[in-house]
């Protein structure tokens, strides 16, 4: 559990950046700048980030979006304007950290496999932005596990029927 980080990457540094880790006690917070993001990663030494975030860009649809929508997911589009920053964004913080491996994944169809609502997490969460990067934490657990779906490069929690 300890080499993975769940990251809910805001597409500006002024906006909250949500993270969540378990790595000898339970560890979430926000962040807002790319120094700060990277300085965690680095001096934690995660093995995996899982990421709330698009890592691919193809316009205006990539296969993650396509797969997504036929299962009745609905992620946003790169084609709005906010989402290529988020992807860019994402970009340069995967650029510097070349030997970390980042896995997209989507919270609010996390939310709905495994059956999860904030209402239930915000008397602990106080930001919907570490809720999310606990879902994206979520994602890695199953990862880890071997329990998990893929759309495209995206990883979503698969349950056992």
């Amino acid at each position: 559990m300890d080499n993975i980080l769940g990251l809910d990457l805001s597409a500006k540094e002024k906006n909250k950046t949500g993270y969540f880790y378990i790595k000898d006690n339970v560890n979430y917070g926000i962040l807002h700048k790319d120094k700060d993001i990277i300085n965690l990663i680095k001096e934690v030494g995660f093995k995996f980030v899982f990421i709330d975030a698009p890592v691919s860009y193809e316009y205006p649809y990539r296969i993650e979006e396509r797969l997504l929508y036929k299962e009745g997911f609905k992620p946003l589009p790169l084609s709005i304007k906010s989402m290529k920053a988020l992807y860019e964004r994402t970009n340069y913080i995967m650029g510097q950290l070349k030997d970390i491996k980042f896995i997209e994944t989507f919270p609010r169809a996390v939310e709905k496999i495994l059956k999860l609502k904030y209402e239930y997490f915000d008397h602990i969460f106080r930001y919907k932005d570490i809720y999310d990067a606990y879902l994206a934490f979520l994602s890695g657990l199953f990862y880890i596990n071997n329990k998990y779906k893929k759309y495209g490069e995206l990883v979503l929690p698969k349950l056992d029927p």
